[in-house]
């Protein structure tokens, strides 16, 4: 197994590559290991990286909230591209909105145990649907 050493991403020379961490350190990686890096990026699945966009989609909200939800580090990203667009892995967008709908479920069963001890649940359905009909 290969020893990675950080050094400043200054130290890195033009055209050379590398991987980089948010605090300013590179890795410069041979060509083996940028040929190691790209098969292991192309050939996994698990890690598959979506925009926010898409990841707005899947989780039914806005690219706006979705970018609120990064800010608030509700769900790790990565920076990409000159521009620096964030990027965000499908399996943990999609265990996110698993999450959250799990802990919408759960309300609603407090919320339905609340009103049946408080004997709010005696209303006639059928009569109160009637009137709507």
């Amino acid at each position: 197994m290969t020893t990675f050493e950080a050094i400043p991403i200054s130290q890195i020379s033009k055209g050379s590559a590398y991987i980089t961490t948010g605090d300013g350190k590179a890795y410069p990686l041979d060509a083996e290991e940028l040929r190691r890096a790209f098969a292991a990026i192309v050939h996994d699945n698990s890690a598959e990286m979506i925009t926010t966009g898409e990841a707005a989609q899947i989780l039914g909200v806005s690219a706006k909230t979705v970018a609120r939800m990064l800010d608030a580090g509700e769900i790790p990203f990565v920076r990409y591209g000159a521009k620096g667009n964030r990027m965000v892995s499908r399996a943990q967008v999609v265990a996110y909105r698993d999450k959250s709908e799990s802990h919408g479920h759960e309300a609603l069963e407090t919320m339905r145990e609340a009103a049946s001890q408080g004997g709010l649940d005696d209303i006639n359905y059928s009569a109160y649907l009637a009137r709507y009909s």
